[in-house]
């Protein structure tokens, strides 16, 4: 960012509400500003957000709290040293969070957090934003139902629950394949740029492949001396994270008829 831009709080609070509203999406947004459903809870009491808009407000905020705290803990006497209080080291930890969930804007030196705290940012990146917004990553529904689903089977429960509702296995199923789809195609792009870059450190372009298949665009400052093969490697992941991957598998892979018979179920050890 510009000089006068990290200076100024005014620019930065836009900035950040942008970011959010962008992030929750229009589905969400439509939920909230609708002006015919806003009529409808008003005549019949008992109409309350869509779980879909529950769900993402939720696991937003949860993720942005979580991260400013994590944020703010590591590198409190670090990079944010270079502010005079304790509320501008907050607010720069709060900024931080909120854009590098899907925007990329940074008022902090990117290449000079420690590991630990580009680890956060990758996390908060590779979950990103929410279905049908302007943001890329998995999605925080994906997330969502992913944790839902983890704790569901550490608490032996056959089903995944929410506010007396029941998730379908179709969507845990979507939803692992798109988080293990993601994490193939981050673990193999990082392991091709170990081989055509090999003078930058591993974290680093561990955050590159991330932002790029995030489409979030923080950096660390390492693109910059990229060959033409890393290049190429960011803009398929600026691809691919942008349309999705399950839409990529369904888009190249051939659509089979499901057939009448069912086969015997099977067990085995597994973890």
């Amino acid at each position: 960012m510009d000089k006068a831009v990290i200076h100024s709080y005014y620019i930065q609070t836009v900035v950040m509400v942008l970011v959010f509203l962008g992030g929750i999406g229009f589905v969400t947004l439509s939920d909230f500003f609708n002006p015919r459903i806003i009529r409808d809870r008003r005549k019949y009491p008992w109409k309350s957000l869509h779980p879909g808009t529950k769900i993402v407000l939720f696991t937003t905020f949860s993720i942005i709290i979580v991260g400013i705290i994590l944020f703010c803990a590591l590198e409190y006497n670090d990079t944010l040293t270079q502010k005079q209080n304790f509320f501008e080291r907050v607010f720069d930890s709060v900024f931080q969070v909120i854009s590098g969930r899907t925007a990329g804007f940074n008022i902090v030196n990117i290449n000079m957090l420690g590991n630990s705290t580009l680890l956060i940012i990758i996390i908060v990146m590779f979950i990103g934003a929410s279905p049908g917004s302007t943001g890329g990553g998995i999605k925080v529904t994906t997330f969502y139902v992913i944790m839902k689903s983890v704790f569901a089977t550490i608490r032996g429960k056959k089903h995944i629950e929410f506010q007396k509702k029941m998730i379908p296995f179709d969507l845990v199923d979507k939803s692992y394949s798109i988080v293990v789809m993601s994490l193939i195609l981050i673990l193999l792009s990082t392991f091709v740029f170990t081989i055509v870059e090999p003078n930058h450190s591993f974290e680093h372009l561990l955050f590159e492949t991330v932002s790029a298949f995030s489409t979030c665009g923080l950096s660390t400052g390492t693109c910059t001396t990229f060959g033409w093969g890393g290049k190429a490697i960011l803009v398929a992941n600026m691809y691919i994270g942008r349309i999705g991957t399950l839409t990529l598998a369904f888009a190249l892979s051939r659509r089979l008829k499901e057939s009448k018979h069912q086969y015997p179920e099977t067990y085995f050890m597994v973890g």
